[in-house]
């Protein structure tokens, strides 16, 4: 079970505060609740937003939170989820901003050796998953998971790793997503599930230069998708959607 692929139609997302409008009303037009990511202090401003630099669902019913921003995420508690508290603290400086930044496909999770928090891999390891370290520090921002083994990635490091473990991943060339302050974005921080077969865009995927090939990509697999029209495709942190 991975909890990045909802198990029926979610009925909140939790998305970056730079969203758009086109991007909220998409989400009402769903009827999906959404919550506004907090701005974390001590994230560069480029990523401040991200959902999943300072959450990681652990299943449906449990999230570890970073701490410095967990008591604003108690509100989650009325939507009958668990939270938890991260064990450390995020910091400006790159790899001290990747601990709960973890992808996980199949029965693994992957992370940059030595740069997981700590309470995160307790819960991980609690569920029987194993542990692969990979060079790559946002590997959960460069990973769109579409199904249990099925991810699409930029990174070509990761797409080797991924399918020398037996999982289906489609490699998708570089470049064309925005994410201000650098030169690209990450293709699993643009977007999120909300049930098994349908996935929603911070961005128009017609703006994506590589979205003919992502349409395919999706459509061999049976996943629909929704996005605000006439925006940019953009980065802005993977959607948690519970």
């Amino acid at each position: 079970m991975n909890p990045f692929i909802c198990d029926k139609k979610a009925s909140l997302a939790i998305i970056s505060y730079k969203a758009n409008k086109k991007t909220l009303d998409m989400l009402n037009s769903l009827d999906i609740d959404y919550l506004l990511t907090k701005k974390h202090n001590s994230l560069p401003y480029q990523i401040d937003d991200h959902p999943d630099m300072m959450i990681h669902p652990i299943n449906y019913n449990t999230l570890i939170i970073e701490k410095s921003v967990f008591n604003y995420y108690e509100i989650l508690k009325k939507y009958d989820k668990k939270i938890i508290k991260s064990f450390r603290e995020l910091d400006l400086k790159y790899p001290n901003d990747i601990y709960l930044n973890v992808s996980r496909v199949g029965n693994y999770y992957f992370h940059k050796e030595n740069f997981i928090d700590e309470n995160l891999k307790k819960e991980l390891d609690k569920i029987n998953l194993k542990e692969i370290f990979v060079k790559q520090g946002y590997s959960r921002c460069s990973t769109m998971v579409i199904e249990e083994n099925t991810v699409i990635t930029q990174d070509l490091k990761l797409h080797k790793k991924y399918t020398s473990l037996g999982l289906k991943s489609y490699l998708l060339p570089p470049g064309g997503i925005e994410l201000p302050g650098y030169d690209t974005g990450f293709i699993g921080g643009t977007c999120g599930m909300i049930n098994r077969r349908e996935l929603i865009f911070y961005g128009d995927i017609d703006n994506y230069i590589h979205g003919d090939i992502l349409k395919k990509i999706l459509k061999e697999n049976n996943i629909g998708y929704n996005c605000p029209k006439d925006v940019k495709f953009i980065d802005r942190g993977s959607i948690i959607a519970i």
